[in-house]
């Protein structure tokens, strides 16, 4: 009898670390896959946050909003075969309260080179391209402005060769999931 209870228990104590090994390397690679994304989104942050403080002049503060991810696990099918939905958003402040927002995605601005095991800037990520995208927002937020002096305000925001060199850069790496 009290053989078999030693076999029970040392079965258990088995099964509790193999249990423990699994989630603990499924903890460890989420964690690997963070940080990867991390380091990716801080390309974009980077790039954008220097484009902007260096060719635009009327800016007061960047803001970055972190790193939003939405997982795109099935427990019944398992991961998806498109990855994760990562992406970033920037408040682009042309007075205290007054700014427009910019949202970047993880896969159009950067891709992971298996070789280099790190993401590296796409060409998709240039002047040319921010341009555009900081244009059609200014616009968006000129067009959405009620009052006459807001509308103002946003169009101070021009590009030049001056920038904007007291520009306050908040930058924002921390990962939180997207809800919906």
């Amino acid at each position: 009898m009290k053989n078999k209870n030693k076999i029970w228990i040392w079965l258990t104590i088995v099964i509790l670390v193999i249990l423990g090994a699994i989630g603990g390397k499924r903890y460890m690679d989420m964690k690997a896959q963070e940080k990867d994304y991390q380091d990716g989104i801080a390309i974009i942050q980077n790039y954008v946050s220097d484009y902007l403080v260096k060719n635009y002049e009327g800016i007061e503060k960047i803001e970055w909003q972190g790193i939003g991810v939405e997982y795109r696990n099935s427990p019944i099918h398992g991961g998806s075969l498109f990855g994760n939905y990562v992406d970033t958003d920037v408040k682009v402040f042309v007075t205290e309260d007054k700014y427009f927002t910019i949202h970047f995605l993880l896969t159009e601005e950067t891709d992971y080179d298996s070789d280099l095991k790190k993401y590296v800037k796409l060409d998709s990520l240039n002047s040319q391209n921010t341009d555009v995208v900081i244009k059609g927002e200014l616009t968006d937020a000129v067009r959405r402005s009620a009052l006459k002096t807001d509308k103002l305000k946003f169009e101070r925001m021009k590009k030049s060769k001056e920038g904007s060199p007291k520009t306050k850069v908040s930058y924002n790496l921390d990962i939180h999931e997207l809800k919906y």
